[in-house]
């Protein structure tokens, strides 16, 4: 159960906040690592630094606190997105009149689900696919020669992006830091993290 302090609207967007950029932290340490799958050397270096990770010794209080890190993210977003439209019409119309939402920001929760089916394949795919006939490498490689894979990534690797745009910025308005300085470095982050993650699939996918 999450605690009391997140039962008032402004302890559920803080903690949404702090829980989103605590992904936003692991997404970018994951995007590193992925980029071993461009070294060139048949997936040694990156089928290294799996293996690293599959035996270090706090790999699973590591996942168990990101499992709960992500609950808790979903969790707060459920509940603030129904507050918000319990609200309406009156506090909606009093939000769009501030001219601060757009696009990325109406469609976050929508976004969000995306993003969340999105996990549960990759994790499926990846994490718990069969790699008896092979390395996690080879598992990578083959998966993105399916185009119909490698379609769905990219298309979901844009909708992390949006998501991931408004998320930092947002989260950072919420915990009251707010610069133009932060909103140009969210910008850039969603970029290299969505560009990122969507070129690995397309490169992978043009090596065979």
């Amino acid at each position: 159960m999450p605690s009391k302090v997140f039962s008032s609207p402004i302890g559920k967007k803080m903690g949404m906040a702090l829980t989103g950029l605590i992904l936003y932290g692991f997404l970018i340490g994951h995007l590193l690592g992925n980029l071993l799958l461009l070294k060139g050397d048949g997936g040694q270096a990156f089928n290294a630094y799996s293996e690293f990770l599959i035996n270090h010794p706090l790999i699973i209080p590591v996942e168990l606190l990101l499992v709960v890190v992500f609950l808790l993210h979903v969790y707060l977003a459920v509940s603030v997105t129904r507050e918000n439209r319990r609200a309406r019409p009156v506090g909606y119309q009093a939000t769009q009149s501030v001219g601060g939402r757009n696009f990325a920001s109406y469609t976050m929760i929508y976004s969000g689900i995306i993003v969340l089916v999105f996990l549960v394949l990759h994790l499926k795919t990846f994490k718990y696919g069969d790699k008896a006939e092979g390395t996690l490498y080879d598992l990578v490689s083959d998966t993105f020669q399916q185009t119909e894979y490698l379609v769905w990534y990219v298309i979901a690797m844009l909708v992390l992006g949006a998501h991931l745009w408004h998320a930092f910025q947002s989260a950072f308005q919420t915990l009251s830091v707010r610069s133009d300085k932060i909103r140009s470095l969210g910008l850039i982050l969603c970029l290299i993290l969505a560009l990122g993650f969507g070129f690995l699939p397309v490169y992978l996918g043009l090596l065979k």
